[in-house]
């Protein structure tokens, strides 16, 4: 059992040691409620996920909330990823804050051979507000953790930390048309021995709603060295606490689908994506609760 572990172990390690930029820290959406609409959340970030998806929506909400969510990328049983998070409005003047932690690790009887760690503390203000327009704008700072498990007769991989900035915008018009901009990792960060670069992202989304109680979003993604994806999904809230989502995505093809129930302040939310080629589908479940206030 030992030699089965070196050899995975290793495999591992060489993978991610000869692999592209995107092979440390890709990006897995960390949102029950993006996923199951298309993977689109850069204009509607109005929740506990808005640090990671746009911190300029954070300038808009009203008081506290709390989330987390939990997804076993594509089923395998191998790798898991959890997101928590929060934001806290101060006052018009100071705009919110808010964090975010997310672990990615691949394990191997109970041992995490490769862990990958996020910390993020995210600012949004608003800029400009009249009787029909909204200007936010927001920052991130993330602090990227990578560690290895120990090894067994291999040379020591060692971990590394670096910091990656990111700038986002928010303009509402009319209150029905957002159009949200985030820029991840604008200071091109690099990371462990071999100075592996973090993918540099452009989001691009927007929002409508045609009618009350629907919502509508189109999103293009664009890495750099990769090619663009597009992103599109639709919400219906059929019932006071009863929402129901849809939604696809390109490169690769994937088909969403999930729901979200609020009572209280709770929200439960759950998002499904199908695998894309020969992988096999994706579920997530997250959980929220916001205190004294509501987004808008």
């Amino acid at each position: 059992m030992k030699s089965k572990t070196i050899l995975l172990f290793a495999a591992l390690v060489l993978g991610l040691a000869a692999g592209t930029a995107s092979a440390a820290f890709d990006n897995v959406d960390i949102s029950p409620r993006a996923r199951a609409m298309g993977d689109a959340g850069t204009a509607t970030a109005d929740d506990a996920f808005a640090p990671y998806f746009n911190p300029a929506g954070m300038a808009g909400m009203k008081g506290q909330t709390l989330g987390n969510s939990y997804v076993r990328p594509y089923g395998l049983d191998f790798t898991d990823q959890v997101y928590f998070g929060g934001v806290f409005a101060l006052n018009e003047r100071f705009g919110s804050v808010g964090f975010g932690l997310r672990r990615w690790a691949t394990t191997y009887e109970d041992v995490d051979l490769h862990t990958e760690t996020t910390y993020t503390l995210a600012h949004g203000i608003r800029l400009y507000e009249d009787l029909h327009t909204t200007i936010d704008v927001g920052t991130a700072l993330n602090l990227y953790r990578l560690e290895f498990g120990e090894t067994i007769g291999l040379q020591d991989p060692g971990d590394d930390t670096v910091a990656g900035f990111d700038a986002a915008m928010l303009v509402t018009l009319h209150r029905r048309t957002r159009l949200g901009v985030m820029v991840k990792n604008i200071n091109n960060p690099q990371i462990g021995l071999a100075n592996e670069e973090l993918t540099q992202r452009l989001h691009v989304g927007l929002a409508y709603e045609p009618y009350a109680d629907v919502t509508t979003i189109f999103e293009i993604e664009s890495a750099l060295g990769f090619d663009p994806q597009y992103h599109g999904g639709v919400e219906f809230r059929i019932l006071e606490v009863l929402s129901l989502r849809t939604g696809l995505m390109t490169n690769p093809n994937k088909l969403t689908a999930g729901f979200g129930y609020e009572f209280e302040g709770f929200t439960l939310d759950y998002g499904f994506s199908s695998g894309g080629g020969v992988l096999g589908p994706s579920h997530q479940f997250g959980m929220s609760f916001a205190w004294g206030g509501e987004a808008p």
